[in-house]
């Protein structure tokens, strides 16, 4: 069987005459086998490789959506139990937070690369990559403390308006919430917790589940972080902090930071760099000032200064392939977050953009790694 990315084998091969022969009345586990063998991410996109690309139908027909939404088990979160961080003493350096920025994880979202297996992969590695950046850091001096601040958009939702129509999404935002998001924060959450002293969770609704007929409070962030809070906020040092205003000001080892999702922030002609900026300086008067802003929602990694008074820093997305940023601003947008340090002197001191998917990032530079 071949064994180039996403290809299927050539039309006049020896692999394809077998392939062509035997994928209408095969097993759903020869399919996930043939998958895997061709480097799709899923079965549904080899099933859909097949049928676009190729024309050939399946005998035995997919289950239905309904009853394969039905079949993905229900991840049940067993009792939480800690185990105790022990900081290693060192003179070296002032004491830093590490702060990890994410949001746009639109679990339940589907494209070409991007469906729940890669959603839940990507926010196992986000929490190798912190892992890695922190551990670097810890040789010049302490990090006991982690602050996630997370700017919304965990979850698709299901409205049409906002890009959840047919063959979009695998599942309701119920299901998005509770098969999805729910168990992989609280796993990354957990998992961080015992490797830092504190954890502190600070949660900012997004916008969709939101939209001009549905309330502030129908926003499905704030669900998922009630969920969250409920299973993991009474845990010994962990503090989930649940923001139901667009924008807030919190404060990062005495430095204040402005955090909002940016959907309240025009985009014109794919650009909205110059909006977000007119946007900045009125909450920047607005709020007595900040130091920083904390910002998402254009799937688009961007850091900026505005004057000599403030930078602002957006985070990008877990997805990939994403029709919405590239009909909203032109370009496909590269999965990752960030992951920045604060020092008690100086503010935000080093940062990173923090790789979510080493797959993606290696089809990204073939060359660097040898990937043909």
């Amino acid at each position: 069987m071949s064994t180039n990315k996403s290809y299927l084998p050539l039309e006049n091969s020896p692999e394809w005459g077998k392939l062509a022969r035997d994928y209408p009345d095969a097993s759903q586990a020869q399919l996930e086998i043939w998958a895997r063998e061709l480097g799709y991410v899923s079965v549904h996109n080899f099933t859909a490789a097949m049928r676009r690309r190729r024309g050939i139908e399946r005998t035995i027909p997919m289950p239905a959506l309904s009853d394969r939404i039905a079949e993905m088990p229900v991840v049940e979160l067993p009792p939480i139990k800690l185990r105790e961080y022990k900081a290693k003493k060192t003179r070296r350096g002032d004491e830093e937070i590490a702060v990890l920025q994410g949001g746009d994880g639109h679990a339940g979202k589907i494209t070409k690369s991007f469906d729940e297996d890669v959603y839940l992969k990507r926010m196992e590695t986000m929490f190798d990559s912190t892992m890695t950046i922190v551990t670097l850091h810890r040789h010049m001096y302490p990090i006991n403390t982690l602050q996630i601040v997370v700017l919304g958009d965990n979850v698709q939702g299901e409205n049409p308006f906002q890009g959840s129509k047919v063959g979009s999404i695998r599942m309701g935002v119920r299901d998005q919430i509770a098969k999805l998001a729910l168990p992989a924060w609280v796993k990354l959450i957990c998992s961080l917790k015992q490797e830092f002293a504190q954890v502190i969770f600070d949660g900012f609704p997004g916008n969709h589940g939101h939209d001009r007929l549905a309330p502030e409070t129908s926003r499905a962030d704030l669900s998922l972080y009630d969920l969250i809070d409920a299973k993991v906020g009474t845990k010994k040092g962990i503090t989930v902090n649940i923001h139901e205003a667009s924008g807030e000001i919190i404060e990062i080892g005495g430095f204040r930071f402005y955090c909002f999702h940016g959907d309240e922030v025009p985009c014109q002609q794919g650009v909205p760099h110059f909006a977000l900026a007119k946007k900045l300086k009125a909450w920047f008067i607005q709020f007595g000032g900040f130091n920083y802003a904390l910002g998402a929602h254009f799937h688009k990694r961007i850091i900026d200064e505005i004057a000599s008074q403030f930078e602002y820093a957006m985070s990008s997305t877990l997805l990939s392939d994403d029709d919405w940023a590239i009909k909203k601003l032109g370009i496909s947008s590269s999965p990752s977050q960030n992951i920045f340090g604060v020092h008690p002197h100086i503010g935000m001191s080093w940062r990173y953009k923090m790789i979510v998917d080493r797959d993606f990032l290696m089809r990204k530079l073939p060359d660097v790694y040898g990937v043909k």
